[in-house]
C-alpha cells in the first residue's frame, strides 16, 4: 500500500476545498490587498466588491466547503466498496494515458458544466438556486465558492462521476483539481491580463479567459462553460468582447 492509498481519505475529502481556500485568499491578498498600480489597467471593472458582497460570498463559500468534503467522502465510498477506475500503479496504463486522463477529465468537466449551467438559467433554477451565484455581478475571487447548497451539489457531483467512468491516478486527479480550482477562482478574480490580440490567437481560439467569465456575471448570461468556448460557439452563447 503506497503513501496516496494509505491515505485516500484525507486525500478525497480535504484536498479540494484546501486547494480552493489557497487559491482563492491567495488571488484576493494579491489583487485586493496587496494591490499596485501596475495592476489596476488590468481590472475588467473598475469597482471593487463591497464589504456585504464579500460577507456574503464567504458565508455560502464555507457551506460549499462542507458539501465538498461529502463530496470527497463519498469518492471514498466508493473507491472503498470497488466502484471507481481510480488505480494506484501508473504503469498499469502507462504514462501517455497518465496525460490524456487529465485532457479527458477536463473535456467531460467542460461539458458537464456547460450543460448544468445552462440547466441554473433555466427561470426556475436560477430564481431558486443560482441566482445566489449571480449577485455578485462584480465578481471576486471568493465567488468562485458563492454557492446556494443546491449548486454546490450539482457541481461537486462532477468528481464522482469522473472517477466512475474514467480511470484515473490520484496524482492525475490531483492535477485536475489544480487546473480546475485555479480555472475557477482565476475567472471570478476580476482581473484579465491577456491582451484582445492574444485572446484572438488562433492557438488560443477554444480557450475560456477571466474577462469571459466576468461578462458572464456582468450581464447574466452567455459564456457558459469553464476552460474552453467550445459548447459555448457550437451552441451560439458565447458573447464576444
Amino acid at each position: 500500500m503506497n503513501f496516496i492509498e494509505k491515505y485516500f481519505l484525507i486525500f478525497s475529502t480535504l484536498l479540494l476545498p484546501f486547494l480552493y481556500i489557497v487559491a482563492a485568499t491567495s488571488f484576493y491578498v494579491v489583487f485586493y490587498i496587496w494591490k499596485t498600480n501596475r495592476y489596476i489597467s488590468y481590472k475588467i471593472q473598475q469597482d471593487e466588491a463591497n464589504a456585504a458582497q464579500l460577507k456574503k460570498e464567504i458565508l455560502y463559500g464555507i457551506s460549499s466547503l462542507i458539501i465538498f468534503i461529502a463530496t470527497g467522502y463519498v469518492v471514498y465510498l466508493l473507491f472503498k466498496n470497488r466502484h471507481t477506475l481510480i488505480y494506484f500503479n501508473i504503469t498499469k496504463y502507462g504514462l501517455f494515458y497518465f496525460v490524456v486522463s487529465i485532457v479527458l477529465m477536463m473535456v467531460l468537466h467542460d461539458m458537464y458544466f456547460y450543460w448544468t449551467h445552462r440547466l441554473l438559467h433555466l427561470p426556475g433554477w436560477y430564481r431558486k438556486i443560482h441566482f445566489v451565484h449571480h449577485q455578485s455581478t462584480n465578481p471576486s475571487p471568493f465567488t468562485s465558492l458563492s454557492f446556494h447548497p443546491g449548486e454546490a451539489i450539482i457541481q461537486a457531483a462532477v468528481l464522482p462521476l469522473i472517477v466512475i467512468i474514467i480511470p484515473a491516478h490520484p496524482v492525475a486527479i490531483f492535477i485536475f483539481l489544480i487546473l480546475m480550482v485555479y480555472k475557477n477562482v482565476r475567472g471570478h478574480a476580476g482581473y484579465e491580463f491577456t491582451s484582445p490580440a492574444e485572446r484572438q490567437k488562433r492557438r488560443k481560439w477554444l480557450q475560456n479567459y477571466s474577462i469571459d467569465h466576468n461578462d458572464h456575471h456582468l450581464y447574466g448570461g452567455g459564456n457558459y462553460g469553464l476552460y474552453f468556448n467550445l459548447w459555448d460557439r457550437v451552441m451560439h452563447t458565447f458573447r464576444k468582447q
